[in-house]
């Protein structure tokens, strides 16, 4: 079993209460970092399965009137595009089953306008290396379309090796990972630039 069906296997074990309080936990380390509370319009994914649980902090975000945007998958185009949501009445089933923004109902944004992009994740390290779940979207997105904006991983500290993971050369790394324990800062790691993407 490779790396990330192993910390995947892992995650699906924890229970819904076990998720749910660790989510909380990791949401409030969230909420005091300098870097998201001084960022205006937000990225988020919707947490789906065993994910770290987003959808508390997006109901935060919008009641208090927060700019609040979420991703809708292209899968052809392989690419995100960006919505503004008002409300989670706004999304719709999508692409691999995830609740996404409806065209319909919310604003697309230019993602030039984002300033921090909370980023889903399989498994991480200590410098912020990333593996996501193998589709690329996120490594293009964060390239291509955003790459002035902040990169916060959440994650179980069981998904952060203290060794590097084996890194591709189009796998972007994060700013920072929140974890239920700790966050951890890789400001001052070098964003190599991508002979092409991925």
């Amino acid at each position: 079993m490779d790396l990330r069906k192993k910390i995947l296997h892992k995650r699906d074990q924890l229970s819904v209460d076990e998720i749910t309080q660790l989510s909380l936990k990791i949401q409030a380390r969230l909420r005091s970092a300098e870097e998201y509370v001084h960022a205006k319009v937000v990225l988020f994914f919707h947490s789906f399965k065993s994910e770290v649980d987003t959808l508390p902090e997006i109901k935060r975000r919008l009641t208090v009137g927060l700019p609040t945007a979420l991703p809708r998958t292209k899968i052809k185009e392989r690419r995100l595009e960006c919505y503004l949501i008002r409300s989670l009445g706004d999304l719709v089933q999508g692409s691999f089953s995830i609740m996404e923004p409806d065209p319909a109902k919310c604003q697309r944004i230019d993602p030039g306008i984002i300033d921090a992009v909370i980023v889903p994740g399989s498994v991480f390290d200590r410098r912020c290396g990333r593996f996501g779940y193998g589709g690329g979207f996120y490594d293009r997105f964060l390239l291509s379309d955003a790459p002035q904006a902040v990169r916060i991983a959440l994650a179980f500290s069981f998904q952060v090796m203290d060794n590097e993971i084996p890194v591709r050369p189009h796998d972007q790394f994060m700013d920072l990972i929140v974890t239920e324990k700790e966050t951890i800062r890789c400001k001052n790691h070098e964003r190599r630039p991508r002979d092409q993407e991925p």
